[in-house]
């Protein structure tokens, strides 16, 4: 299938690349990645986020837009489900490039690899076949991809390729002490104001810990959403947990879910029982309602697929 969309890329001119809203380091720097690649082919290019990019993540090599054309081929990067896409509508033949297991079929070419640790790395096996050159910009975008859905090489996903990836993209020019940095080491104050109100909600069943942030309290502490960005990460570095849940009200009626375990599937299972999706042991979820109304019921769904042992 990669090469199938190698070919289609070949073939047309006009594209467009869409990922999921909230961009993260992933969703990021495989969409600007792919697009500097069509850049180099001569290719016309649109990026479109459902939501703006963290500020956080805005460091890496922006590529040149064409924002004015109609696309031939809509390329759906980091997208599992449509309902990811937060009401945009491709415009193009819709091509889909992903590395989350998923429940059903879109798109008129599918590239769905569970096995890669990224969509960014999935781009840097399609920009290879397509026979581009890796740019530092190129690099540099990947590399911030890999690293960010990792967790900076941690997850059970840093494989042996992983390392290999990242010593050939550091060799063409992404620099891993900036990128690390910039990701890891440039946490707002306002971040800790919030996981300060994380950790003071924090509630645990068994083998699981929970906690949320409501809409309101980032108005109290002068911060956005994506302010929480990272909070799961932490709340998964507890001693004893083999499963961490932690809810963001994106607004007074609307709750995003992030999961973390160790066992095989049950953050997948788990979140897969609020309409959502991912890895095994990473997955979320978007669903109507309060937070401290579905923390509950989110970790006694938990309490269903972790491991008792």
């Amino acid at each position: 299938m990669k090469n199938q969309i190698a070919d289609i890329i070949h073939h047309h001119d006009r594209f467009e690349i869409i990922t999921h809203e909230g961009p993260d380091e992933d969703a990021v720097g495989s969409s600007r990645a792919l697009a500097h690649a069509l850049n180099s082919l001569g290719k016309s290019v649109r990026l479109i986020y459902p939501t703006p990019i963290p500020e956080p993540l805005l460091f890496t090599a922006e590529p040149r837009q064409k924002k004015g054309m109609t696309p031939e081929i809509s390329i759906l990067l980091d997208v599992s489900d449509v309902k990811m896409l937060g009401g945009v509508n491709p415009q193009g033949t819709v091509v889909v490039i992903d590395h989350h297991r998923t429940q059903g079929d879109f798109g008129s070419a599918a590239w769905i690899d569970p096995q890669k640790s990224s969509a960014s790395e999935m781009v840097y096996d399609l920009i290879q076949a397509l026979g581009v050159d890796i740019t530092p910009a190129i690099a540099s975008n990947i590399y911030m991809g890999i690293f960010g859905d990792t967790g900076g090489f941690i997850h059970s996903n840093t494989t042996p390729r992983v390392f290999r990836a990242a010593y050939e993209l550091t060799k063409a020019g992404a620099d891993p002490n900036q990128i690390a940095y910039r990701l890891k080491r440039t946490r707002s104050v306002k971040y800790y104001h919030i996981l300060c109100m994380v950790i003071d909600r924090l509630v645990q069943s068994g083998r699981i810990f929970g906690s949320y942030i409501r809409y309101e309290d980032f108005g109290a502490v002068r911060a956005t959403p994506d302010d929480a960005s990272g909070i799961v990460e932490e709340l998964a570095s507890l001693s004893g947990a083999e499963m961490v849940v932690f809810l963001r009200e994106l607004n007074p009626d609307t709750v995003h879910g992030s999961i973390r375990s160790k066992s095989a599937d049950s953050a997948l299972k788990t979140a897969r029982a609020f309409g959502g999706g991912g890895h095994g042991m990473a997955a979320g979820f978007t669903q109507k309602g309060r937070a401290d109304e579905l923390i509950e019921q989110v970790i006694e769904e938990g309490l269903k697929w972790v491991s008792k042992v």
